[in-house]
């Protein structure tokens, strides 16, 4: 039986108006008790106390690093970061078996596939998870709804954090990727790529190269999406920021004259906290807290 747990904003207020006063807890401290808070109440205690709080669990991505000052702002923020994405989409259809695959363990593929729903929920494109058929073709993750009605079939894919460069495994996963998504419907890939890669000054080309090619030998696929979540922290404050790269299919069979992206630039607003007024902060929470 699938879990589903939801949080409401009054319960996220009573547990802010709960938290000690500061000096007690300062803003950092504070936002962490909230994401993991919410990544209790919507993923359950065992799984908090195993992936974020155990010393005794093999460290993972949402792990608690505190060997470097760097690390440890970093790993706090991840959760911190996780809460908010759960909070925000738990209301999504299709959400409580996609953060099953979490609860069961995949961490950054879920987490992917979360990262595509936020993208698609700050730029208020209509989407839903879809359930797991266990069947070939039919295994995508995310159904995308265009404002003309048209909807596209997406996967979302992950290499891992600590993964080297390596453009061959970004090949092989848009080839496995394809082979989820059905014929009869345009298909999108997206793929989030380490914060790391980008460090390399032929990231970009290589990666537009990588899907062009790609796409020249397939029809069905309208799309390639590369998005990257980068964090960093300057010793005082800590920066999170998007982005991503669309690549058309020019030779798709859908629609070869249709514009595909979904991500159009928004210029955000210092009022926004770095998201649109529709997204619940909880970093800056109770800043700009919407109901």
């Amino acid at each position: 039986m699938i879990e589903r747990n939801r949080i409401s904003f009054e319960a996220l207020q009573k547990g802010y108006d709960s938290l000690p006063v500061e000096p007690l807890l300062n803003e950092v401290q504070k936002s962490f008790a909230r994401g993991s808070g919410v990544a209790r109440a919507l993923l359950g205690k065992d799984w908090t106390e195993r992936y974020i709080i155990s010393d005794s669990h093999k460290k993972g991505f949402f792990s608690i690093d505190e060997s470097d000052p760097n690390l440890f702002q970093k790993s706090g923020f991840r959760v911190i970061d996780l809460g908010e994405v759960l909070y925000n989409l738990q209301n999504t259809p299709g959400f409580d078996e996609c953060i099953e695959q979490m609860r069961n363990g995949n961490l950054e593929d879920t987490l992917a596939e979360l990262d595509l729903g936020r993208m698609l929920y700050i730029h208020s494109v209509p989407f839903r998870y879809v359930i797991p058929q266990g069947k070939q073709g039919s295994d995508y993750d995310v159904e995308v709804i265009y404002p003309d009605g048209v909807i596209a079939c997406a996967d979302a894919k992950c290499k891992i954090e600590s993964g080297e460069f390596s453009a061959e495994s970004v090949k092989n996963t848009l080839k496995k990727g394809k082979k989820q998504l059905p014929e009869n419907m345009p298909g999108i890939l997206f793929v989030k790529l380490p914060q790391h890669w980008m460090e390399r000054t032929d990231f970009a080309g290589v990666m537009r190269q990588v899907a062009k090619d790609f796409l020249r030998q397939t029809t069905r696929i309208v799309s390639v999406k590369y998005y990257v979540s980068t964090l960093d922290f300057n010793g005082k404050y800590m920066r999170h920021r998007h982005a991503y790269d669309e690549i058309n299919n020019p030779a798709n069979k859908f629609d070869p004259n249709r514009d595909w992206r979904i991500f159009p630039k928004i210029d955000v607003p210092p009022e926004w906290n770095g998201m649109p007024p529709h997204w619940q902060r909880i970093l800056f929470f109770p800043d700009g807290k919407m109901r």
